[in-house]
């Protein structure tokens, strides 16, 4: 059977795209690409663009795992690159040692034991947003589901007013390269300003009255005795909302997509045993993040390959999530019950390995149990529809049902 996102390039010889534009995702992940990629070596100079593209797992895994070797701070999207920076844009554009200080100032509040103190509350979003759902009855899983539920749960942990939730979407949609193509470059700007504008506001209003939240804990850090900026704030506000959101989303519809698509896997789910490998198994099959570049700080040997100082190496998460050397002759085949001896790359490696992972990966499990307490099977309802993001890509609607 064809995988989903296949390409012409399978069988073929390698072809890759310049620029990698929206639409070269309209499918979702080019899985015959990054086949192609990884028969080359798994790093092979792009045609067009100033930057090496690594598509195997143990070249993946060896950038993200050395930052002194592979930086971030030169930028870590193709449109960044030659781009100077008077202040980072996120965290991840920060390398050791100031990587390290920013990070420590919110990861208190991701870590498993916040998660736990979080449950009670999440479990009780995912039953009012399931309550509705009838069995038989097709129903959007990205709209009434997916979205929903992460952009809750994070405008809960940063202490926002239920009333301002929907502007949350908005903002975080105009963030994402190709998320909402239906966006003019004029409404995105204007979109942007106005999340930084109230993001700003809510800081100040938590600098002089905390309350128990990610925002006020922000608000009253301080970074070597200084406390962040204006700037700084919303840099880590901005990066929460849309890591807290856009790719939990893509992880849960895209993994109810494949246990629609794969009926003896949520077979499977009807046993205890296997959630943590079924979660895994999610985040190594959808891996909603495209890519991130580093760049080199010195001459290296990458896959076989020298690399000269200052070269850009484009990270594929998803090819090397999908690569036979790692992964098993059946890398390409969904299974919850896989037990890789290597780690899977969805949420990235090394110092730059996502704040927010036991938060989605908390997400995801209650999902799936309140799914399966629910429903004995899930079936495709309608044609699932792609974003065709080339930085974040995953499901704009997928029509399902539960019986």
């Amino acid at each position: 059977m064809r995988r989903r996102g296949d390409s012409e390039t399978a069988g073929h010889p390698l072809v890759i795209p310049a620029g990698f534009p929206d639409g070269f995702y309209a499918q979702g992940h080019p899985y015959g690409l990054y086949d192609a990629v990884r028969a080359e070596g798994g790093l092979v100079r792009h045609p067009a663009l100033p930057l090496w593209v690594a598509g195997s797992h143990a070249a993946v895994h060896a950038v993200a795992s050395d930052p002194a070797a592979y930086r971030s701070g030169d930028g870590i999207l193709i449109d960044e690159i030659g781009v100077p920076f008077d202040t980072p844009p996120t965290i991840m554009h920060t390398d050791p040692p100031d990587h390290g200080r920013y990070r420590g100032l919110v990861a208190p509040a991701f870590r498993p034991s916040a998660m736990r103190r979080l449950e009670g509350a999440v479990r009780e979003r995912i039953r009012a947003l399931l309550e509705p759902v009838e069995a038989g009855r097709p129903f959007d899983a990205v709209a009434e589901l997916a979205v929903p539920l992460p952009l809750q749960v994070i405008c809960l942990l940063l202490g926002i007013p239920e009333d301002d939730w929907p502007r949350f979407f908005r903002w975080s949609e105009s963030i994402i390269p190709g998320a909402a193509p239906e966006l003019s470059d004029e409404e995105r700007t204007a979109l942007r300003m106005e999340a930084g504008t109230y993001l700003v506001e809510v800081s100040n209003e938590r600098r002089a009255a905390p309350r128990d939240d990610v925002i006020s804990q922000l608000a009253q850090a301080e970074v070597d005795g200084d406390r962040l900026t204006d700037i700084e704030m919303v840099m880590f506000l901005i990066q929460l909302l849309v890591a807290g959101n856009e790719t939990t989303r893509h992880a849960i519809s895209g993994g109810l997509l494949a246990f629609a698509e794969n009926p003896d896997q949520w077979e499977a789910m009807k046993r205890p045993e296997p959630m943590p490998a079924a979660i895994e198994e999610i985040l190594r099959w959808t891996t909603p993040v495209v890519y991130f570049l580093r760049t080199a700080t010195r001459p290296a040997v990458l896959a076989g390959r020298e690399v000269a100082a200052g070269d850009h190496i484009m990270l594929l998460y998803g090819a090397a999530n999908r690569d036979p050397e790692a992964f098993g002759p059946d890398a390409d085949r969904f299974d919850i019950m896989r037990r890789p001896a290597v780690p899977g790359l969805a949420f990235g490696y090394g110092p730059h390995f996502c704040l927010g992972a036991a938060l989605a990966r908390m997400e995801m499990r209650l999902v799936l149990e309140e799914l399966r307490a629910r429903y004995a099977a899930i079936t495709v309802a309608d044609e699932p529809v792609y974003n065709g993001s080339p930085v974040v890509v995953g499901l704009r609607s997928l029509g399902l049902a539960f019986a």
